[in-house]
């Protein structure tokens, strides 16, 4: 029996009873988990704990790299024991991760519970992705991607504005009642993988499974386009850390408004990011989704940089006007990625694949921050205008990039057919 969903309307993805409806349940159940321990734990660890700021910071950094690379093993096993198997696994190492930090004390219990933490996040992405790829074909795979990032974005801000109640109570207790709660998450995130249909694992699996394992990373032209494809997410660094930055020391918008600037941007993608997929459902449409995506933000860049040279309510508005270019530039180039991450990688090795097309985060997210806050800290206007300029480089070079991998892939009719022997 066939248990994929077919391409189908948005709405009917939604509501109608499958593997798409139980993913989207994952992707807000685990969102609200997330939002719940991002915004309390933190704290909980600096404050009743007792670690410095620096030493949280500098152990969430090493953790994020780890977890990207070692994406790479848990892609092999991914595609050698079936990505819903290893979801669940991880899921429940996530939940007993969880437990131990309850029980840390000082950093060198902390170090490794967040390295695990990381790994499996970052595992669990990688499956789900290879879970999506089994699951789901044609049109209905980019619309269903949508429809998570929409349901994670809801998810992710109830759980904050849930987490601030615990904050308000500011015992330890509270903190550490956080954390309880995304151990119970994570078991029924398991539990919900549990009720999906297998993916079939690759018939080549067990043979000369070293060498297939590293099938993403011998990819040089999917290497390639996964860095510049991704960017484009040098904009959630933009988001973050730049605009708030900016908004505090350098315009004459009140402070407050740099809180407000990411819940316009959780709205639009909560209410738009279904809508704006359509426009990457094909490879030729996802080109051109990527090329306007960074075109986007280069303005956002520009709009922000002159919001420091005006009064208050100019200041708001340029600003508003930046994080509305900014979060539709995000949505169109999370659509492209999504798109092209499924359509190039070989349909028998998705997770190798998506574990290789994750490494095109380690430049936004490891030296975004870095390069974001010393280009508008030192130049001010100059480095809004330097960031564009990247954003515009970026354009170009995506049309290279994606070109490059496309000729490299075989006939669209020979990887569906792939892809369906695959299943």
């Amino acid at each position: 029996m066939d248990t994929r969903d077919e391409p189908g309307t948005g709405r009917s993805l939604l509501l109608t009873p499958g593997p798409s409806r139980l993913l989207i349940a994952v992707s807000l159940l685990g969102s609200v988990g997330l939002g719940l321990y991002q915004a309390g734990s933190v704290v909980y660890f600096v404050k009743y704990v007792g670690l410095t700021t620096t030493q949280v910071g500098l152990g969430l950094s090493v953790a994020g790299l780890i977890g990207l690379f070692c994406g790479l093993p848990i892609g092999h096993l991914v595609d050698r024991f079936g990505p819903r198997r290893i979801a669940i696994v991880l899921a429940c190492a996530k939940a007993a991760t969880l437990l131990g930090a309850l029980a840390a004390e000082n950093f060198w219990h902390f170090l490794p519970i967040v390295m695990l933490l990381s790994i499996a996040e970052s595992g669990l992405v990688v499956s789900n992705e290879a879970v999506i790829a089994g699951l789901v074909s044609g049109l209905a795979r980019v619309r269903l991607a949508a429809w998570l990032r929409s349901a994670f974005n809801v998810g992710l801000a109830a759980g904050s504005m849930l987490a601030g109640l615990a904050l308000a109570v500011g015992t330890t207790t509270a903190y550490r009642g956080l954390i309880g709660s995304y151990v119970v998450i994570s078991l029924l995130v398991g539990w919900l993988y549990a009720r999906l249909p297998a993916v079939a694992t690759a018939e080549h699996a067990g043979r000369r499974s070293w060498i297939r394992a590293l099938a993403g990373l011998r990819d040089r032209p999917y290497l390639v386009m996964a860095q510049v494809l991704c960017l484009s997410q040098l904009g959630d660094i933009v988001l973050t850390v730049g605009l708030p930055l900016w908004v505090v020391s350098f315009t004459h918008a009140p402070t407050s408004f740099a809180a407000w600037l990411g819940t316009i941007n959780t709205v639009l993608v909560a209410l738009l990011q279904v809508r704006l997929a359509r426009f990457a459902e094909t490879v030729a449409a996802s080109v051109r989704a990527q090329y306007w995506a960074l075109g986007l933000m280069a303005i956002c860049c520009v709009l922000a940089g002159a919001a420091s040279s005006v009064a208050t309510w100019s200041a708001v508005a340029l600003l508003v006007t930046a994080v509305i270019a900014l979060t539709i530039g995000e949505m169109l180039g999370q659509s492209a990625r999504w798109q092209l991450r499924f359509s190039f990688a070989a349909a028998d090795a998705q997770g190798a694949y998506g574990a290789a097309f994750r490494l095109g985060l380690i430049v936004p997210f490891a030296l975004g921050p870095l390069l974001v806050t010393a280009l508008i800290s030192n130049l001010r206007f100059g480095g809004w205008l330097i960031l564009a300029a990247i954003f515009v480089a970026g354009m170009a070079a995506s049309r290279f990039a994606i070109a490059w991998a496309e000729s490299t892939r075989p006939p669209e009719a020979e990887r569906a057919s792939a892809a369906e022997v695959a299943r």
